[in-house]
């Protein structure tokens, strides 16, 4: 097809489809938008098409693969970023298909391109004595201690994300010895129950009884601020502030514990130390609410890879054995299997 009808499609896509028919936001149509964009600089780049040159033909299984290779190396996206390009393409020729039957084998064509592979980031953990020493921080000794100890204890056994904590009302929590648990309410509105030690149990008992008298209001919230009279439920910027504060404190009582700490180290710790403890990893999942066993398998890799650096760093102070390859060069043939 010709270039006039490419981006006859384009303006009819971009302008018309998206936005009446798809009733997609300004925001998600400029998107797609600086996808095509990219691609036409990519046909420029890699292809020295000018605008008036650009039609179908330049789009292929072939072309979109080093498109999103392109995308990674000479414009340095993410593969998440590069990926979202990718599926924008996807998604204007799938249009085209339904408005031109000739460009249904262009459009299967592209299909079949996969995405590009995000690298799996490992965990950032805190280590166990960084996690002792952050609980301890805040002390018991005044109100807000024993709250912040709380806050701090809670988000590390229920490994659970910030806003599941802040979440939490008193009718959330069973405090029954051999029996504790949390309610926690996830991503998707999804509800998960997850165990609690005993020792955090009788935690929750001392805080609601200081901050949740008789009788409870089981819908409060559990953990709150209280300003202008009234208690409101605490932000994740207080806790934020509140961890990091705290992170000073340890600190001087445990070099592990890093410069500045947010909530999801507790969570990442929580799973080492299942993962650790011989927990299978379909029950992590389960625990940490996640969608995918593929997201918990990362604690596994992650864990190995630690393993990995401890086994270098021993070898490092281990005294080096005769190197194999000296000898005469028949030898070190014949050692290598040439000959």
């Amino acid at each position: 097809m010709k270039s006039d009808e490419f981006f006859a499609l384009v303006r009819s896509w971009l302008t018309s489809y998206l936005p009446r028919s798809r009733r997609l936001s300004p925001h998600t149509i400029r998107s797609y938008k600086t996808a095509l964009n990219t691609l036409l600089a990519f046909l420029g780049d890699t292809r020295s098409l000018k605008l008036e040159q650009v039609g179908f033909d330049a789009i292929s299984y072939s072309s979109m693969s080093e498109f999103i290779s392109w995308l990674m190396d000479v414009r340095h996206l993410g593969a998440s970023s590069a990926n979202q390009r990718l599926a924008a393409v996807k998604s204007f020729l799938s249009y085209c298909a339904g408005e031109e039957p000739a460009l249904v084998a262009i459009w299967l064509d592209v299909k079949r391109v996969r995405p590009a592979r995000a690298p799996e980031r490992i965990p950032d953990a805190l280590v166990m004595p960084a996690v002792e020493a952050l609980i301890r921080a805040p002390g018991q000794q005044t109100r807000h201690g024993l709250r912040d100890t709380m806050l701090i204890l809670l988000m590390f056994d229920a490994a659970a994300r910030i806003q599941e904590v802040l979440d939490l009302q008193p009718a959330d929590i069973v405090t029954t010895p051999g029996g504790g648990a949390v309610t926690l309410t996830g991503k998707g509105r999804k509800a998960r129950t997850v165990p609690i030690m005993d020792k955090t149990g009788r935690h929750l008992e001392q805080y609601l009884k200081m901050f949740h008298p008789a009788p409870i209001d089981l819908e409060a919230s559990l953990f709150y601020t209280v300003w202008a009279g009234g208690q409101h439920q605490m932000s994740q910027d207080n806790v934020a502030y509140m961890l990091n504060k705290y992170a000073a404190i340890a600190r001087e009582q445990c070099p592990e514990v890093p410069e500045h700490v947010n909530a999801h180290q507790l969570r990442h710790a929580r799973a080492m130390q299942m993962l650790r403890a011989g927990v299978p990893l379909p029950h992590i999942k389960e625990f940490l609410g996640h969608a995918n066993i593929s997201t918990t398998e990362i604690y596994a890799s992650a864990d190995n890879q630690m393993v990995r650096e401890a086994i270098q760093k021993a070898a490092s102070n281990t005294p080096d054995p005769a190197p194999i390859w000296e000898g005469s060069d028949d030898l070190i043939l014949r050692l290598a299997g040439l000959k």
